[in-house]
């Protein structure tokens, strides 16, 4: 019964374009973070300086999401 559910699906993980933009994601926000630190820094901005780590979190947050995907595929090999 819960095969036919209305709720959407969510893309395969094992999916190169899902990995790839999920790595676009990861570099456009690590480039932004070192932008705004770079600029927070140089004009004593706290806001930008704040926005920054934002986008900090965001890279940690796609970095975990695709270590996760590897795990799923087999791509990251467990230690032995």
């Amino acid at each position: 019964m819960s095969d036919h559910c209305c709720a959407p699906k969510s893309p395969e993980p094992t999916d190169l374009r899902y990995r790839r933009v999920l790595w676009a994601a990861l570099v456009i926000n690590g480039t932004m973070f070192l932008l705004e630190i770079v600029a927070g820094l140089m004009a004593g901005s706290v806001s930008l300086q704040a926005d920054a780590l934002d986008f900090l979190g965001d890279v940690a947050n796609y970095g975990i999401s695709l270590f996760v995907i590897g795990m799923a595929c087999g791509i990251v090999q467990k230690p032995r």
